[in-house]
């Protein structure tokens, strides 16, 4: 992770997938990444008339989809980091256990130091029902397992610029923020307020 006086920057400040694929696939051999890169939409595509994963080893595979991590900060705002969705492939022989944390100490060093590991597959037609692919284009005899991931990536940004709970009235009293103002909690006010647009202090 690169430090910043503000905020953290994960990997590179590109942060959509194919900014983060891209940046993977030509630093990887740098700092002894060993495997074979696919992007997930090119991946599938290939899928439709050939087999898809490789005969041994470890695949790294970013998905086109776009998400992200929201942070509230202490002014109010909220801080917003790109949420990279990826999956670590395991064939042949290629351990899970070590391999995993390997390439996840790899990737630190690359900037990316804020891993979420999530659902794990360990079987062929599973991993291939999540990839969106044939289940006839994977082999199963040469599938070990999958675990799939969520990288933080980018610099952040800051999508919503609002008062902070800081500025409440501090009489003992709970108020709701409504309309830009601070009205006092009670009865009344809950009979109006449209779920979800208040802020409790």
């Amino acid at each position: 992770m690169v430090s910043t006086m503000a905020d953290p920057i994960y990997g590179i400040h590109q942060s959509q997938p194919r900014d983060v694929y891209n940046y993977l696939k030509s630093n990887a051999k740098k700092i002894g990444v060993v495997g074979h890169f696919s992007y997930l939409p090119n991946l599938k595509s290939r899928a439709q008339s050939r087999g898809v994963g490789i005969p041994e080893g470890l695949e790294l595979v970013i998905s086109d989809k776009i998400d992200y991590y929201d942070e509230p900060a202490m002014d109010g705002r909220i801080r917003r980091y790109a949420k990279i969705e990826g999956y670590f492939a395991f064939f042949g022989g290629a351990p899970r256990g070590s391999s995993l944390l390997l390439v996840q100490d790899e990737l630190n060093e690359l900037g990316y130091s804020e891993i979420v590991l999530s659902d794990t597959f360990d079987v062929a037609t599973a991993y291939a029902a999540e990839l969106d692919v044939p289940s006839s284009s994977l082999d199963p005899l040469g599938f070990n397992s999958a675990q799939k991931v969520y990288l933080k990536a980018g610099v952040a940004t800051y999508v919503k610029d609002a008062s902070s709970i800081m500025d409440a009235p501090y009489d003992g009293e709970s108020y709701l923020r409504i309309n830009g103002e601070w009205v006092k909690d009670d009865h009344v006010v809950h009979a109006i307020v449209d779920g979800g647009t208040a802020t409790v202090s």
